[in-house]
């Protein structure tokens, strides 16, 4: 005669609560904060092409997602459909941040 198979431990409702780790809100603050007597990080942008170069670029990239993630609601379907205002907006704040070298 076989033995029934055990039933697994009941809990006593109060365990401890595990946390799971979310996700935080991304600045890049190691691009944007600085002392004043620091000078802004320099971007090298390319004339020809517009994009960025050297060093700075792959921070500077993920900083105008960033940038664009904080200004612009989600309802515009492209670039084009942003208004003017708001890209105004964008483009002071990135003039703010960074000193951009072409």
């Amino acid at each position: 005669m076989a033995t029934p198979p055990r039933s697994p431990p009941q809990s006593d409702g109060q365990s401890e609560a595990t946390s799971k780790r979310s996700r935080t809100t991304t600045r890049l603050r190691t691009l944007t904060l600085r002392t004043m007597d620091q000078p802004r990080p320099a971007v090298y942008v390319d004339p020809a092409t517009g994009r960025a170069s050297r060093p700075m670029r792959e921070k500077f990239q993920s900083y105008l997602g960033v940038v664009a993630r904080e200004k612009i609601p989600i309802i515009p379907n492209n670039w084009k459909d942003v208004p003017e205002t708001l890209k105004e907006i964008v483009w002071n704040d990135i003039l703010v941040s960074v000193d951009l070298c072409v």
